[in-house]
């Protein structure tokens, strides 16, 4: 790749100290089928070894872009810094602690170009090194069974109303560069500024498309921002969200805004009552639970979630024996697992397959589990699964992230944008403690 010649794709990524992480999500771009892109890493001055791992990835392909911030402006200042290198046609956010099938960047940018889309997400499946609770998905039982364009009520009141689609400002989409234009991440917010940008983007007339696809792997950790939300985040959050409805001055944004702002507040109290419990403030928290009688089912479910984690750790740790999975497609019999396949026999990555892949996750966090792919199909599928033993050896050797290129993509079928539109069989739960306020 010349510098005269535009990648097709940017993929950006924002890196802060998440060194143990940053290989498998390094190998799971440059493993991509389409290969005509540039991976632009910005560390946000890492106090860990991650700049070692960036600069090996960078001595090992030239596609990667990289560069090193002295202080800490948080994932937005290193965004943007991305954005400003960036040459390819269409960008790709990603974050450095997730992953993804190799497929997934071909897929929907054959969707985008179908649908005529200036922005294409899909469902994000989670994935934990920790023992989870459940088998979750982003959107959950609100996935798109055929490729959804998202309205202004939908972006703006994502997370507030139940009868939306949620949590898109969790989504890692791709975007076309034209349609960005001048507009960058509000460097002021430290948690909601990919909400606040995809918002920003549909209000100058950007579509954005959500597919009916689940190829990214949301790695969730204590560590990640998006889980830390404090008051002040939501107070930054709702003034940025104030200056744009005076900035626009159309009706129809201030009236789903204001919609927007009561949740904001009332999810604000939530935390402050929260945090005083976190803090042994148990007399200062009763008096906000008597003022705010309506946190009080909030509150519980917050416990019953930390309290199914503890559970779920302390049983993985007493009686969950080891694992050893054989992927393929068909069973053996001895622990033979049989993979979703779409109508052409490839490796399903569709929203019907979502819930098989979270389910295998879920597994994986819980035991320790060892794959072997059988054939073609199963190397494909051991993307899906990201903390099986097989993958994670190979995923710390950045320098052999083509490795598996070929054989990853072998059977997961045609690109195009029909291969994501297949029927959905199963509902999934949502987790009570996250909401659009975060994302």
């Amino acid at each position: 790749m010349t510098n005269a010649k535009r990648p097709k794709i940017s993929v950006i990524m924002a890196n802060r100290n998440a060194a143990e992480h940053l290989p498998l999500a390094i190998r799971a771009i440059l493993a991509q089928s389409l290969t005509d892109l540039e991976l632009i890493i910005i560390d946000d001055a890492s106090e860990d070894n991650s700049w070692e791992v960036i600069a090996a990835a960078a001595a090992a392909d030239p596609r990667v872009l990289v560069q090193r911030r002295e202080t800490s402006g948080g994932p937005a200042v290193a965004r943007n810094q991305a954005l400003a290198m960036a040459r390819g046609q269409w960008l790709a956010i990603c974050d450095s602690d997730d992953s993804q099938h190799p497929c997934r960047l071909e897929t929907m940018l054959a969707a985008a170009e179908d649908l005529g889309a200036d922005l294409v997400a899909d469902d994000l499946i989670l994935f934990s090194d920790q023992p989870m609770a459940r088998a979750e998905t982003i959107l959950g039982s609100q996935a798109p069974q055929t490729p959804r364009l998202l309205t202004l009520p939908d972006v703006v009141l994502s997370g507030v109303n139940p009868k939306r689609i949620t949590h898109i400002g969790y989504l890692k989409p791709l975007i076309r560069k034209r349609s960005l234009g001048d507009l960058r991440y509000d460097t002021s917010l430290r948690i909601g500024e990919d909400h606040d940008l995809y918002l920003r983007l549909v209000l100058a007339g950007a579509k954005m498309w959500v597919l009916p696809m689940a190829a990214y792997l949301y790695r969730r950790h204590v560590a990640s921002t998006s889980y830390r939300n404090v008051p002040r985040d939501l107070t930054a959050q709702m003034g940025v969200l104030d200056n744009l409805v005076q900035q626009q001055g159309r009706a129809d944004l201030a009236e789903l805004a204001h919609v927007r702002r009561q949740a904001l507040l009332r999810r604000h109290a939530q935390l402050e009552l929260a945090r005083d419990v976190r803090a042994g403030h148990l007399g200062r928290a009763l008096r906000r639970a008597v003022m705010r009688p309506d946190h009080l089912p909030w509150l519980a479910s917050v416990l019953r979630n930390r309290m199914e984690l503890k559970m779920q750790a302390a049983a993985s740790r007493l009686w969950r024996r080891p694992q050893r999975w054989r992927l393929g497609g068909r069973s053996d019999g001895a622990g033979g697992v049989t993979l979703p396949m779409d109508a052409d026999g490839g490796l399903d990555l569709s929203a019907a397959a979502a819930p098989v892949w979270a389910r295998m996750c879920c597994e994986a966090s819980r035991r320790e589990v060892e794959a072997e792919a059988a054939d073609a199909l199963g190397q494909s599928a051991l993307w899906m699964v990201p903390t099986v033993r097989t993958l994670a050896a190979g995923a710390s050797d950045v320098a052999n992230g083509t490795r598996a290129r070929g054989s990853a993509c072998a059977m997961a079928g045609s690109a195009g944008s029909e291969r994501v539109a297949v029927e959905s069989s199963g509902d999934q739960q949502q987790n009570a403690e996250r909401d659009d306020t975060d994302g």
